[in-house]
């Protein structure tokens, strides 16, 4: 009894720090991406990543989305469906590797979509020092990708999950950047999916819920902070 309670308490603690990636897992506890970096290239050059090079770096079209009712019980109800986030159950190393993983495979959608304005440098969020030399990134600017120098450059800010999307949840200071650029449509989304399995990633490039283009094509689920959609 006493070894079989040791044998399942330490397969839960692996099954915490670490992620299955195109078949072969790897222990994200401690931080170092560098061996889950190098699986990612290797795909990305057997051009086993399919949704990497395919495609326009334009908006991917959303359903009308009717607003949700708000009272007590359906907010109550909502939550339990959603289970308060996106990819609810994973432990904190895990969320950073996914994180990491979408923002990885944005910059190289970035890449083969912008020729000018677009090299590392453009790569702004703290998770850039994972692959990039040099300074360490900003978490609070409100958005992971800067493309494009002078006055008006395009801002990304990327969603990675482990399944198909339809929901996105965003923090205090990409809210306010979303507000911000509400108006000139400048601050975009980039919906990273199904990005534990290099060949069915796929990057959805998604309007501001705040701009016009985005008007009526998100739901608030619980609060302004998360939000719904179809593809």
């Amino acid at each position: 009894m006493r070894n079989a309670a040791e044998h399942e308490r330490r397969e839960r603690e692996r099954r915490r720090r670490t992620l299955s990636v195109g078949g072969r897992e790897f222990d994200v506890q401690s931080g170092d991406f560098t061996e889950l970096t190098v699986e990612l290239q290797r795909a990305l050059d057997n051009d086993a990543v399919p949704g990497l090079s395919s495609g326009r770096a334009i908006f991917t079209r959303l359903q009308p989305m009717k607003p949700a009712s708000r009272t007590p019980e359906t907010d109550r109800r909502r939550g339990r469906r959603y289970g308060g986030a996106p990819d609810a159950g994973l432990s904190p190393a895990q969320r950073e590797a996914l994180g990491y993983m979408g923002e990885w495979y944005a910059y190289h959608w970035l890449r083969g979509r912008y020729s000018v304005g677009m090299d590392e440098t453009s790569w702004v969020s703290s998770n850039r020092r994972k692959a990039f030399p040099g300074p360490s990134g900003d978490d609070g600017l409100g958005f992971d990708f800067k493309v494009g120098s002078g006055k008006r450059p395009m801002m990304f800010e990327v969603k990675a999950t482990r399944g198909d999307g339809g929901q996105i949840e965003l923090g205090e200071s990409e809210v306010r950047a979303a507000q911000q650029h509400a108006g000139n449509e400048r601050w975009r989304l980039l919906v990273v999916t199904s990005v534990l399995d290099p060949e069915r990633v796929d990057i959805h490039m998604l309007p501001n819920p705040f701009g016009k283009q985005g008007r009526g094509r998100y739901r608030e689920e619980g609060g302004a902070l998360r939000f719904s959609y179809r593809l």
